[in-house]
């Protein structure tokens, strides 16, 4: 009988839905960052989060979009749903890694397994990352296409430390993460687009060392730029080639400025 097949991740199986599965998985992530108190929950309406996301029509065709996305993070036992007649539904927020468990702060589980004395497999499980809020609060996210978020999701999982550098195996990425190279580049570019990453090539060769038929193996090292994270300096000019952001004045501060979407 041959082996099972290694389960596949939540953000790739909600991913491969498509466009459908891109607004699941932003949607997602707003829950999380909407929810991150107890009891992880919320009951606002749908055309709210088409609103937030910034999808057309959010009366309309957003709406349904939302309540599409919602079924599909349910299916995943990414999110419970309770019905709430003649009010919006109530939804709770289920462990990331589909399991079907109550949600807990992945911080908080972390310190308690370390104070049990959990071993590294359970401690792992519980690893986690911030998603930067200005990335949200500038239109970053909401004009995201599926490969550039899939993208900015990965480097900021695989950051040592932030604003560290990040590195991958060619032949290892698409078995990590079950994304095709065509993913990768594409969403590679969005984010070099918008300001949110640098990539280098960074050769391989030992410090020093210098042969005519050295074959000057080298690797592409990305780096994430202070927009995308959580905390740096505000950057001066803001740009991105899908959409241009432009400024705003803050209501507390006239003079200074903020980037919203148009």
């Amino acid at each position: 009988m041959a082996a099972d097949a290694d389960p596949v991740a939540p953000m790739a199986g909600v991913y491969s839905g498509g466009r459908s599965g891109v607004v699941a998985l932003k949607l997602y992530l707003a829950l999380i960052w909407r929810c991150s108190a107890p009891p992880f929950s919320t009951d606002k309406p749908a055309r709210a989060w088409a609103t937030l996301l910034n999808l057309d029509d959010p009366e309309g065709k957003g709406t349904r979009r939302i309540k599409s996305a919602m079924k599909t993070l349910e299916a995943a036992n990414l999110i419970a749903i309770e019905e709430n007649p003649g009010y919006p539904n109530i939804v709770w927020l289920l462990d990331e890694a589909g399991t079907g468990r109550d949600y807990r702060l992945p911080s908080t589980a972390y310190t308690l397994a370390k104070q049990n004395g959990e071993p590294k497999s359970v401690l792992a499980e519980d690893m986690y990352f911030k998603v930067p809020k200005r990335l949200w609060t500038r239109g970053y996210i909401q004009n995201l296409k599926g490969p550039g978020l899939v993208m900015l999701l990965i480097l900021l999982a695989e950051q040592a430390g932030e604003g560290e550098k990040v590195w991958f195996s060619t032949a290892e990425f698409p078995k990590r993460y079950n994304i095709s190279h065509k993913t990768r580049a594409a969403g590679t570019q969005e984010l070099i687009d918008l300001g949110l990453l640098r990539v280098e090539s960074q050769s391989l060769a030992k410090s020093g060392y210098s042969n005519t038929f050295d074959t000057r193996r080298r690797r592409k090292v990305y780096e994430l730029t202070p927009r995308a994270r959580t905390a740096g300096p505000e950057p001066i000019v803001e740009s991105g080639s899908r959409k241009k952001l432009r400024r705003k004045p803050t209501k507390n501060n006239p003079k200074a400025k903020r980037l919203t979407t148009p």
